[in-house]
């Protein structure tokens, strides 16, 4: 019996390959085991996934190419979000739009990511692509990400619901900062790794001080919302989910199926261009 509705995408996950065949970049700040695509069919088939969309790990920095080979496998039923040079060709872009990446990756988290510069830069040379920005960012901590959002010519996807704290309340300032961009239509949230921001990791009550934030969300602007396992958990240590916790759904699978359906299945279509 499948949890997900059919035609689900998995919109954040990564995979990581052989350190011998795929070098890390020395700047990580941390080092993952070796999973593939092979392990992920696995969560895939458990949770009822039928789509994902692959994003590059700050570990091989701008080397795209397991992500590439990865999605050559499965051409499908993969996308991908790559992390590429300010200065890449057009040329090279639309090769890499041939082979199903929708996005560019800035990650203001990890060691050696792009900078905020990049994504003004990088955002006009993909517009005619009709890719968007992908950023990872404590986002509420930064005042310059929200004039940065706004003012973008592309989409901007937040990851991990910008790595809200549950100290932020969901009623006034700051969060209705974030709710106004998501009301404006350029920004889409992903709801995904509560690990990286609850307090509460485990027990029948996992993640429930972000419960209130998701119901804020889910009021404002349930077509720019999207869902995903942050596969295979990266930089964890302590607490490392089940693959298939029904506390990672986030509360999602308890709204009526029409959101369900949104949010897991037709808003990444049209985002990631799945026919």
């Amino acid at each position: 019996m499948r949890i997900l509705p059919a035609g689900s995408c998995d919109t954040h996950m990564h995979v990581f390959g052989p350190e011998e065949a795929y070098p890390l970049s020395p700047l990580r700040n941390y080092t993952p085991n070796p999973v593939g695509w092979t392990q992920y069919r696995a969560v895939m088939n458990a949770l009822g996934i039928d789509r994902a969309v692959l994003v590059q790990p700050s570990v091989y920095g701008t080397d795209n190419r397991l992500l590439l080979e990865t999605l050559a496998l499965a051409p499908d039923r993969l996308r991908g979000v790559v992390v590429v040079e300010p200065s890449i060709a057009d040329g090279e872009i639309a090769a890499l739009d041939r082979a199903g990446i929708r996005g560019v990756r800035i990650n203001r988290r990890n060691p050696g990511g792009l900078t905020l510069q990049d994504m003004a830069e990088l955002a006009g040379r993909i517009a005619p692509f009709g890719w968007h920005i992908q950023l990872q960012a404590i986002f509420l901590e930064d005042a310059q990400l929200a004039s940065l959002v706004a003012r973008s010519p592309i989409p901007v996807v937040l990851d991990h619901i910008g790595f809200l704290s549950p100290d932020v309340q969901p009623e006034g300032e700051p969060f209705a900062g974030m709710l106004r961009l998501l009301e404006a239509g350029n920004l889409w949230i992903k709801l995904s790794a509560p690990y990286h921001l609850s307090r509460i990791t485990s027990g029948a009550d996992a993640y429930s001080d972000l419960h209130g934030h998701i119901e804020k969300l889910l009021r404002c602007r349930p077509d720019r919302l999207l869902w995903a396992t942050d596969w295979p958990h990266t930089e964890l240590y302590d607490h490392m989910p089940g693959d298939t916790d029904p506390a990672l759904l986030l509360t999602l699978s308890e709204t009526d199926e029409e959101i369900q359906h949104q949010i897991f299945v037709r808003n990444p279509a049209r985002l990631y261009g799945f026919s």
